[in-house]
């Protein structure tokens, strides 16, 4: 599941504007834990292939074993930072909620709250590394497996037209508007609202 097409590269490019606009609007005013959400992003997003390559020169030195289907030094390094910066688009609008309104009535644990729970489902991104390496025949398949877990939506199962709708649009869209209607945004939206209502409570105590 390693899509190269032009709408995902057109959604990461409206993101990295998207940073950009929040970077300059709260340049100078907003605290450094509003660039948490932004922190996670990166790691997230380039942290998999970084610990390829970390096993692939463990692999180089002898430091480790491979396994017996050997190891390569393969595209999906190089290719996954991208699928999985768009599997975790929802980390820009929080970044830019707290960078443009850091103090409107200090969503400070809101936004932990947020981070956390989207955080914790792309631990698993991590196990990848050495499926990225294989030189097995079926390399791959793992890691479509975990992006289709992760690009799971609540939305599509509580109102299956729109799976048909996302399927019907065609190979080229379906990564972007599984990962626009998936999991994490939803999960991160959830744990935000709870993390106001928490805060709030905390507040009027």
């Amino acid at each position: 599941m390693n899509f190269v097409e032009w709408p995902r590269d057109l959604v990461l490019i409206a993101l990295l504007l998207l940073v950009g606009f929040g970077y300059f609007r709260g340049r100078g005013r907003s605290p450094a834990w509003t660039n948490i959400p932004l922190v996670a992003l990166a790691v997230f997003s380039v942290g998999p292939s970084v610990c390829a390559v970390i096993l692939y020169l463990s692999y180089e030195f002898g430091l480790i074993q491979p396994s017996a289907s050997g190891y390569r030094f393969g595209s999906f390094i190089y290719s996954l930072p991208a699928d999985f910066a768009l599997l975790n688009w929802a980390f820009v609008p929080l970044y830019l909620v707290g960078r443009i309104w850091p103090r409107a009535d200090s969503g400070r644990l809101a936004m932990w709250f947020a981070v956390v729970a989207m955080s914790v489902p792309n631990v698993v991104l991590f196990g990848l590394a050495s499926e990225m390496l294989s030189n097995a025949r079926d390399a791959g398949q793992g890691i479509g497996i975990v992006q289709a877990m992760l690009l799971w939506s609540p939305i599509q199962t509580i109102v299956p037209g729109l799976f048909t709708i996302i399927d019907a649009a065609g190979f080229e869209y379906s990564y972007v508007l599984n990962a626009l209607t998936g999991f994490l945004p939803i999960l991160g939206l959830g744990a935000w609202l709870l993390g106001r209502l928490v805060e709030r409570q905390l507040r009027t105590a």
